[in-house]
Parts: structure tokens; C-alpha cells; sequence
């Protein structure tokens, strides 16, 4: 409870103060990140809800970003733009790494921002009028599970700070298939077998951008746990605004 209580605390904006936070507690606490991210579903499926009723699924689009947003301060955004940033400079891999620590936005980060934003705005739009909150529900539990998984099969990259070196030092494989497991079983019962599909090939996506990232960076990092998070985040909605309006279709794989 106490390692909850601090993942809470960090990976949102809900005042929970956790006292004497030791660095090895703060690491082990980031394994529960989907779990945090249950938390903030269950909100934006209430809200998708009540939007339901507006019939304007644009400016539903728009409160669910903002509410997003209210809940984590944008605190994985930072880590988009850092990563794209580098991975679109066209440098050697010091370089890289140099620009990741930058504080600074840089062009590409910017438009990496601007392109995750608008195409999170028409997934959302587009399930919105099917009215299944619970796709809202899964989203931030997915996504966060999705760094679980990059980080137990990814190496640290070199020089990439100490923050993906320590996530992936407690991370386990056998925690990402529990993790994999559960949320496969939770997909089913909030969606039915489409739920189940769109979480496995969202699954199969995030593999093949920790397999670029691999390959671009040398592994992962604590800028690549935040851009796996919103990019998996979106690609899944995405994902299910493609397969929401075959539903019935998938409901006849089930005999």
C-alpha cells in the first residue's frame, strides 16, 4: 500500500503526501504504474460517460485530453519530446544522449507533441460515439503496462541516465506476463474478445518502437519510458476506433 501510495503521488496530480520516499521504494513503486493507471481510467471512463450524453464527440475529445492532463501534469510528455528529438537529429549516439538530457524543445520534439495531440483528439472523437467508457478505462492502464514490458525485455541504454537503468534493474519478465495476463482477462470483461485484440496487437506495436528505439538508442531510458507510455496510450484507442465498429464480428470468434 505504502509503495501505491508513492507511485500515486508521483505518476499524478492527487495530493498524497508520502514521507522518507527511499530511492529503492520510489524504483519498485514505478512496477505499479499500471496499476496508477486504473486509477486514472476509472476517471476519464466516468467522464466519457457523462460526455456520452452531449452527443458532441469533438468537444468530448477535448475534455478527455484536458482532464488527462489535469490528472498527470503532463509528466510523460517531457519524455516524447526529449526522445523524439533525438532519434529525428540524425546524430551519433553521444549526441543523442546529449539532447535527451537537454531541457530544452527542440523542432522536432515540438512537432512530435503537436502529431501525438491531434491524432489522440480523433481517436478519441472517433470511440466516443460508440459509447464504450471502458475503452477510457484501459487506455492508461495499457499504456503504463506497456512500458512494463519495453523495460523487461530492453537493455539500458549507454549513458542514458540512471532512471532506466534502475527501472529495468527491478523490473522482471515474470511481472510484465502477470501484468499481461490480468490485463488481457480485465480487457475481456470491460470489452469482450475486441478489448482482448486491440490490447495484443497494441502490444505487438509497442514491440516493434522498442525494437526502433533499440536500435536508435542502444535500449531503454527514463525519456523512453514517458514517450512508450503516450505514444502506446494513443496507438490503442487508435486501435480500437478501427476495430469498434467491426464488434460484431469479433463477438462471432466466440463460439
Amino acid at each position: 500500500m505504502r509503495k501505491l501510495l508513492i507511485a500515486i503521488s508521483f505518476f499524478t496530480r492527487i495530493p498524497i503526501n508520502v514521507k522518507d520516499v527511499s530511492e529503492e521504494e520510489f524504483f519498485s513503486s514505478m512496477l505499479l504504474m499500471p496499476v496508477v493507471g486504473f486509477f486514472i481510467g476509472a476517471v476519464l471512463s466516468a467522464l466519457a460517460y457523462g460526455l456520452s450524453f452531449t452527443g458532441n464527440a469533438m468537444l468530448g475529445a477535448v475534455m478527455l485530453i484536458l482532464c488527462y492532463l489535469a490528472m498527470t501534469g503532463g509528466l510523460h510528455f517531457d519524455g516524447v519530446a526529449d526522445t523524439v528529438d533525438a532519434i529525428f537529429s540524425a546524430r551519433d549516439h553521444e549526441k543523442m544522449m546529449q539532447i535527451m538530457k537537454d531541457s530544452r524543445l527542440g523542432a522536432f520534439g515540438a512537432i512530435g507533441l503537436i502529431v501525438i495531440f491531434m491524432t489522440a483528439f480523433a481517436a478519441y472523437a472517433s470511440v466516443l460515439p460508440y459509447n464504450r467508457p471502458m475503452v477510457f478505462l484501459m487506455m492508461p492502464v495499457i499504456g503504463r503496462y506497456m512500458a512494463i514490458q519495453s523495460g523487461s525485455l530492453s537493455p539500458a541504454a549507454p549513458d542514458g541516465g540512471g532512471l532506466g537503468k534502475a527501472f529495468i534493474a527491478v523490473n522482471k519478465k515474470s511481472l510484465a506476463l502477470l501484468y499481461c495476463l490480468g490485463i488481457a482477462v480485465l480487457s475481456f470483461f470491460a470489452l469482450g474478445i475486441v478489448g482482448v485484440v486491440g490490447f495484443l496487437l497494441t502490444a505487438l506495436i509497442n514491440l516493434l518502437m522498442m525494437w526502433v528505439l533499440i536500435r536508435k538508442i542502444g535500449g531503454f531510458t527514463g525519456d523512453t519510458i514517458g514517450l512508450t507510455i503516450e505514444v502506446t496510450q494513443v496507438v490503442y484507442v487508435t486501435v480500437m476506433a478501427y476495430l469498434l465498429p467491426h464488434a460484431e464480428l469479433f463477438l462471432r470468434l466466440i463460439p
